[in-house]
C-alpha cells in the first residue's frame, strides 16, 4: 500500500520538479548512492537539491516506512517549511496535521502521511513517515541510546538509527556544533552498521549524503574515507563527489559609497526607495535580530501609511500596498506561513529576516535583497565562562548566499549596506561554531553515549581549552566525575545524575535546576519546569519600548507581576497571570491579545513559551518528574479544531480540572535556590563600589537598568534601593560597559550549600 501511495505521489510531483537543474543528474545521484555508503554533493543555490533528492531516493526504492530517509537541517524554520513543501509536491498530508500518536490507517482515502518533521518541542512524524526533516539537535537526541556508561569497560551506547536507510546531512557548510557532532556520529554509526550487516545481525548499511551549496567537498570526502583512529591505515573507501549546477539568475550587486552609521535607518530608506521606484517583486531584508526586525517593521508600516498621500502630492500613480512580514526563529507557525504565502497582485511583500533565510528555504517572489552585512553570533569566552551574542560582520560566503536569494526565480538585485572595500575585508567563510561556543552540552551528550569528546572523531577538533572548560563545568554540576589518572590524563565518567541530565532537552544548567527542584517536591518542580519554558524562548517575555513614554507605561504595567526575588519569579508571575485569564474562559484570541498589550507582554513570546511548556509537561511525565498541576493538562487540540482555525492557537483542555493559579503569596525562594545550583557559574557577589563580581572567573559588571532589582526601579516603587548581596543571572550584555540581565536575588549561604549539594548528589 505504501509503495502504491509513493508511486502515485511521485507521479504528481514530477512535472513541478523536472524544471530544476538537479533533475538532469537524477540517475547519476541515485546510482552513486546505491553504489557507495557515502556521497558528497555540492549543489549550487537554486539547484533544488534539498527538496528533490529525498524524493529521488524514495522513488528509486531506497526508502519505505520501515527504512526511512532523514534530512537534517540546522534550523527549525527550514525543517518545517521544507517538510511542508516536499509534502505538497508529493501530494501528501500537511506534516503540521500529522499526529505522532495516531497514525493514519491504510485505505482511509486521505492524503498519505509520507513526509514529517522533528524539531525541538514539536514532533510531526509517525510509523507512516518515509521522509523526515529533522533539526540536528533532535537527531542527536535520537542517537543517544541507552544512557549510563559509568566505567571504562562500558561499550559506547550509540543508537544506530536502525529505521533510517539514508541520512542526508544538509547545509553542512554552516558547521554548527551539532552538525559537526552528527558528522562524527554518522561515521561511527555507518561503520558499526556495516559490521553488523556483515555479521548477519539484521542491520542494513547506512547511506550518508553530505550536501551544501558552498562545501569544502574534499575535506568531507577525506573525513568519511579515512579509517577509524587507532586502526592501521589502508586506502579507505572512496567517497565520490558530485557537483550540481544551480538555477541562479543574474543578480546585480550594489554597494554603498560610504559606511552606514545606522544600518537600520539605511535599510528602511532603501526598502521605501525600492518600493516606489522598482517594478514588481518582493523585498528581503537581512537584519541582525528580532528587536531590530520589530523596530524596522514599525517604521516601515508608519511610512507606508503615508505613501498614498505622498503619491497624490507628487502627482504620481498610487503606490502598491506594502505588506511587512517578519521572519525569525521565535515566530509561530501562522506567522511563518504568512512569509511564504503568495503576494496579492496589488501589493509588495517585504520580509525582514535574520540569517535563517540565508539557506535551505526559498521565499517565493523575492527580487530584491537588502543586506546589512551583519549577523548575531554566539561567542564563548573560556576565561570568563560566559557565552554572549555579538553583532559581527558576516563572511563572504554568507554574503553570496544572501545575494542568491534574489536570483532564485528571476533576475534580481542585491543592495549591500556596506562598501566594496568592506566586502573584500570580510573573512572568506564563517568560523565554525565549535571554535566559538560553550561545549558543555555537547560533551555531556557524548559522555552519555559512552564517547570521549577528547578522542571523538571531529571533522575539525575543537580547542582542548574549550573542552577542558566544558568538562570542569559538568563536574561542577556533578554530571561527570574524574575517577582515575592515566598516562593520558584523568578518566571521566558520567554520574547517575549526569545520565538523567543528558536525556532532558535543555542546557545542562537548566537540567540540573529541574532535577534539583524535583527533589524539593512537585510544586517547586512545576515552577522549575515553567521557568525553563520561559528561559528557553528566543526572546524576553516583556516588551521594552524605545519610546520613553511607552517605556514608563511598560514599567508601571510590569509592577503587577513584580516579585521581590527578581526577574525569574516576575516572569513566572506574568506567565501564570496569562494562564489564569485563559483558563477562566476569557480565552478569546482578541481578548488575550488585548491583555498582552495592556501588560506589555510579548504575545508571540508567551505563545512560544506555552508551546515549550506543553512538551516539557510530557517530558517530565516520561522521566518521572512529578509536578503539582497534573489535573490541568495543556494539550494541543485536534487539528480540525485548532490548526485549521488558528495555527498559532494553544488550546487549554480542562477535561481534568481547571488551571490552579499560584497565589500572590507563593514563595519562589526554593526555586531560586535550585536555579543557583544549576547556575553556579552565573552567580556573583556585590562589591563595595556597587558592582558585582562573578564567583567563577572574577568578572565585574553592573545590573542592567531593565532588571527588577536595579536601584532605579526600587526607588521608583518607593522601596529601599539597596543592592542584594548576591545574585544569579542569565546573561551578560557587552556594550560600552558590562551588564547582567535577568537577575534574581540569592543568599550568599546558598552558594556554599549549592556546591556541597552538587558534590554529594550522585551518592
Amino acid at each position: 500500500m505504501a509503495a502504491r501511495k509513493a508511486k502515485h505521489a511521485a507521479g504528481a510531483a514530477e512535472p513541478a520538479g523536472a524544471v530544476l537543474p538537479v533533475w538532469l543528474g537524477r540517475e547519476a545521484i541515485v546510482e552513486r548512492v546505491r553504489a557507495h555508503d557515502t556521497v558528497v554533493l555540492v549543489g549550487e543555490t537554486g539547484s533544488g537539491k534539498t527538496t528533490q533528492i529525498p524524493q529521488f531516493l524514495m522513488q528509486a526504492g531506497l526508502a519505505s516506512p520501515r527504512h526511512t530517509i532523514i534530512v537534517t537541517q540546522p534550523r527549525r524554520v527550514a525543517a518545517t517549511s521544507l517538510a511542508r513543501r516536499v509534502a505538497a509536491e508529493l501530494g501528501c498530508a500537511d506534516p503540521a496535521t500529522i499526529s505522532p500518536r495516531s497514525p493514519q490507517a491504510a485505505g482511509s482515502g486521505e492524503p498519505p502521511e509520507l513526509v514529517g518533521y522533528s524539531v525541538r518541542f514539536d514532533e510531526r512524524s509517525n510509523r507512516n513517515t518515509v521522509i523526515r526533516f529533522a533539526t540536528d539537535g533532535m537527531l542527536i537526541r535520537e542517537v543517544i541510546g541507552r544512557v549510563g556508561a559509568t566505567s571504562e569497560t562500558d561499550e559506547p551506547h550509540v543508537g544506530l538509527l536502525k529505521r533510517c536507510s539514508v541520512l542526508i546531512l544538509d547545509e553542512a557548510h554552516e558547521r554548527s556544533l551539532r552538525t559537526d557532532m552528527l558528522l562524527g556520529l554518522a561515521k561511527k554509526i555507518q561503520r558499526e552498521r556495516r559490521r553488523r550487516a556483515e555479521a548477519g545481525e539484521g542491520y542494513t548499511p547506512l547511506k550518508v549524503v553530505v550536501m551544501s551549496a558552498t562545501i569544502d567537498a574534499e575535506a568531507f570526502a577525506r573525513f568519511f574515507g579515512a579509517e577509524e583512529r587507532g586502526v592501521a591505515p589502508t586506502a579507505g573507501p572512496r567517497v565520490p563527489i558530485l557537483y550540481v549546477a544551480g538555477r541562479q539568475h543574474t543578480v546585480r550587486l550594489f554597494h554603498t559609497e560610504e559606511s552606514c552609521q545606522d544600518w537600520t535607518d539605511a535599510a528602511v530608506r532603501t526598502v521605501l526607495q525600492l518600493h516606489v521606484a522598482k517594478p514588481r517583486g518582493d523585498i528581503l531584508v537581512f537584519a541582525t535580530g528580532q528587536e531590530e526586525i520589530e523596530a524596522m517593521a514599525q517604521s516601515l508600516q508608519t511610512y507606508a501609511a503615508q505613501l498614498d498621500a505622498w503619491a497624490r502630492a507628487e502627482r504620481r500613480a498610487p503606490v502598491a500596498q506594502l505588506q511587512v512580514r517578519p521572519l525569525y526563529a521565535a515566530l509561530g507557525p501562522a506567522a511563518q506561513a504568512a512569509v511564504f504565502a503568495p503576494t496579492p497582485p496589488d501589493a509588495r511583500k517585504v520580509v525582514l529576516a535574520t540569517n535563517i533565510a540565508e539557506t535551505s528555504i526559498t521565499i517565493p517572489g523575492i527580487r530584491y535583497v537588502v543586506d546589512s552585512g551583519l549577523a548575531k553570533e554566539k561567542v564563548y569566552a573560556p576565561h570568563t565562562g560566559i557565552e554572549a551574542l555579538h553583532v559581527q560582520p558576516i563572511a563572504q560566503a554568507s554574503a553570496a548566499q544572501r545575494a542568491g536569494r534574489a536570483g532564485r526565480e528571476a533576475a534580481g538585485e542585491c543592495y549591500r549596506l556596506y562598501t566594496r572595500d568592506a566586502y573584500e575585508a570580510l573573512r572568506k567563510a564563517p568560523v565554525p561554531e565549535i571554535h566559538r561556543t560553550d561545549l558543555a552540552g555537547a560533551a555531556l551528550q557524548l559522555y552519555a553515549m559512552g564517547l570521549d569528546p577528547f578522542t571523538f572523531e571531529w571533522l575539525d577538533p575543537p580547542d582542548t581549552t574549550l573542552l577542558r572548560e566544558a568538562v570542569l563545568h559538568l563536574a561542577e554540576l556533578d554530571a561527570v566525575e574524574m575517577y582515575r589518572r592515566t598516562s593520558s590524563g584523568l578518566r571521566v565518567r558520567l554520574t547517575p545524575l549526569g545520565a538523567k541530565m543528558a536525556v532532558l532537552p535543555m542546557a545542562p544548567a537548566y537540567a540540573r535546576m529541574l532535577l534539583a527542584a524535583a527533589e524539593r517536591g512537585p510544586s517547586v518542580a512545576r515552577q522549575a519546569r515553567d521557568l525553563v519554558s520561559v528561559l528557553s524562548a528566543d526572546r524576553g517575555l516583556f516588551l521594552e519600548p524605545h519610546d520613553p513614554d511607552k517605556r514608563e507605561a511598560a514599567d508601571r504595567a510590569r509592577e503587577a507581576f513584580l516579585d521581590p526575588s527578581g526577574d525569574h519569579a516576575t516572569c513566572l508571575r506574568a506567565l501564570y497571570a496569562y494562564l489564569t485569564v485563559r483558563a477562566a474562559g476569557a480565552g478569546a484570541k482578541h481578548e488575550l491579545r488585548m491583555w498582552c498589550q495592556a501588560h506589555f507582554v510579548h504575545e508571540r513570546t508567551i505563545r512560544n513559551v506555552l508551546a515549550i511548556r506543553k512538551q516539557l509537561m510530557r517530558i517530565c511525565a516520561t522521566h518521572g518528574i512529578p509536578c503539582d498541576d497534573e489535573a490541568s493538562r495543556h494539550e494541543p487540540a485536534a487539528a480540525s479544531e485548532a490548526d485549521d482555525a488558528d495555527p498559532d492557537a494553544l488550546t487549554v483542555v480542562r477535561g481534568g480540572g481547571t488551571f490552579r493559579a499560584p497565589t500572590d503569596t507563593q514563595s519562589y525562594t526554593e526555586l531560586i535556590s535550585c536555579l543557583a545550583t544549576g547556575r553556579l557559574s552565573h552567580t556573583a557577589l556585590r562589591q563595595p563600589d556597587g558592582t558585582y563580581r562573578r564567583i567563577a572567573g572574577g568578572q565585574a559588571f553592573k545590573l542592567h537598568p531593565s532588571c527588577t532589582l536595579h536601584p532605579s526601579r526600587s526607588a521608583a516603587r518607593g522601596a529601599a534601593s539597596l543592592l542584594p548581596p548576591a545574585i544569579v543571572f542569565e546573561e551578560l550584555v557587552l556594550t560600552s560597559q558590562t551588564f547582567a540581565r535577568t537577575v534574581s536575588r540569592i543568599e550568599p549561604a546558598w552558594l556554599q550549600e549549592a556546591v556541597a549539594g552538587n558534590k554529594g548528589s550522585a551518592a
